[in-house]
């Protein structure tokens, strides 16, 4: 099947909008990855630190409030208390936790493999993309290639994106569609907006952190350093939660 495109003149500019909003995408998921294989151990470090400041100063205020009302606490009763306080908290670590592992575990394309990619991508994209083709969202053969071609696309996987385009070719036929866009001018505002909305969001807008070497150590110094703040006030909580417990006047009750 061919696309026989609109003869509005604006087509070519929509399908190459279409073209340069996947590749910005497509680069700021790269730019994620890179920056959490750069900071992404430092930045959970520090979250997970800063929840356990967190679950002390829950811990203070339990026993302040038990202080108040006659001293006894409940272990049970407590724990049961701080784990439904801090489950929120502790499944962001554990989602931050697990895009961590996957950036780390992420393979490096060659420069040859990200070209071909892209040629392929660009080839494909013009016969089967969503917006392009209308066929497209009605056939669950070609909706299933298109989100297995963008997913080869986002890591740069040349050979399954080479086997694709023959699935591809196979699954459009020799019917011929023709293809029309309406309203295309407030489309191609549309797609204008959202390039411009990912570049000048992050994570794409932190590019210059995984690219200027200076700037990425200024970083990693300034992680550190909250680090350091968060240990030091854990500390701290710490030893205001012994000194309530050795003071005395608390009486803590295990079933």
């Amino acid at each position: 099947m061919d696309l026989i495109k609109s003869s509005d003149s604006k087509y070519t500019e929509y399908e190459n909008l279409l073209l340069e909003r996947d590749q910005v995408s497509k680069e700021a998921g790269q730019i994620w990855t890179a920056y959490l294989q750069m900071f992404g151990k430092l930045i959970s470090d520090n979250y997970e630190e800063k929840l356990a400041c967190i679950k002390c100063k829950k811990t203070i205020a339990y026993y302040q409030s038990a202080l108040n009302h006659g001293g006894v606490v409940d272990a049970a009763a407590m724990e049961q208390y701080l784990t439904q306080e801090m489950a929120e908290y502790y499944a962001n670590l554990r989602r931050m936790l697990k895009e961590n592992e996957a950036a780390n575990k992420a393979g490096t394309s060659t420069p040859y493999e990200v070209e071909r990619a892209k040629t392929l991508y660009r080839r494909l994209a013009k016969r089967i993309h969503p917006d392009i083709n209308p066929e497209t969202d009605r056939s669950e053969e070609l909706l299933e290639l298109w989100n297995r071609i963008v997913t080869a696309y986002h890591h740069n996987d040349v050979k399954e994106l080479s086997e694709l385009e023959v699935l591809v070719r196979k699954a459009l036929g020799s019917e011929d569609v023709t293809v029309e866009i309406p309203d295309i001018e407030e489309k191609i505002d549309e797609v204008k907006a959202e390039i411009d909305q990912i570049i000048h969001t992050e994570p794409y807008a932190l590019k210059y952190l995984v690219e200027d070497e200076a700037a990425a150590e200024a970083k990693k110094s300034d992680l550190q350093t909250e680090l350091e703040s968060y240990q030091k006030y854990h500390n701290e909580l710490n030893a205001v939660i012994l000194q309530m417990l050795q003071g005395g006047g608390l009486e803590i009750y295990v079933q």
